[in-house]
């Protein structure tokens, strides 16, 4: 997909009927940022995450260096990292979330819908190519597509309203999520205990509660 053809599906800025600007990144731009974080070795460390920023040109925020500024034109803070534990003092990057349109007035986000929705499309044709068919779901309103890739890294792409973003789980934040799932999976199972007539306890088989 060629910058004429994405400009042709949609266009990467747009101006709104009460002046302000809607700007969507193009979608060689955004999936060239996506690749470089998905396709990084991983472990990544914070200093590894934080050099990758600088080899892609982007700026920290001033207060919090996980946050940046890309070079994309979206105009504010467009990206940003996680960490969790890694063992002992150390820590790994969990997640890496990326938007790819930028803010506008709320009077006028309906007018940013179409825009967006042609923005989605585009970056799930482009992903697609690279990555396979990922499993598009709908929930709360959020349409997205999401790859499960075989380093076990997650790309997920959504949309709602005039909101086109992406986030990236490593193989770390992962595993930790279905260690979480697994934890209360087992603390839902030890409190699923069968209800006993404490005036018949003889009533119910505990080995077989069904009976």
């Amino acid at each position: 997909m060629t910058a004429d053809t994405v400009d042709a599906v949609f266009p990467t800025e747009t101006v709104l009927s009460d002046g302000s600007v809607y700007r969507v990144v193009p979608v060689e731009t955004g999936v060239r940022a996506i690749r470089a974080w998905v396709e990084h070795p991983w472990p990544m460390s914070p200093a590894q995450a934080l050099a990758l920023r600088d080899r892609l040109g982007w700026t920290s925020s001033p207060t919090k260096e996980w946050m940046f500024t890309t070079d994309h034109g979206i105009g504010e803070k467009d990206a940003s990292f996680n960490t969790i534990e890694a063992g002992g003092d150390t820590r790994t990057v969990s997640s890496f979330h990326l938007s790819l349109t930028s803010r506008i007035p709320k009077p006028v986000r309906a007018e940013a819908v179409p825009t967006a929705g042609r923005a989605f499309d585009a970056y799930v044709e482009a992903l697609t190519a690279i990555y396979g068919q990922g499993k598009r779901s709908r929930n709360r309103g959020v349409l997205s597509v999401t790859w499960t890739l075989p380093s076990d890294t997650l790309v997920d792409i959504g949309t709602v309203g005039r909101v086109v973003s992406v986030d990236v789980d490593s193989p770390a934040g992962n595993e930790a999520a279905r260690g979480e799932a697994q934890y209360f999976d087992e603390i839902a199972d030890e409190n699923d205990v069968p209800y006993i007539d404490i005036d018949n306890p003889d009533s119910i088989d505990i080995d077989n509660p069904d009976s």
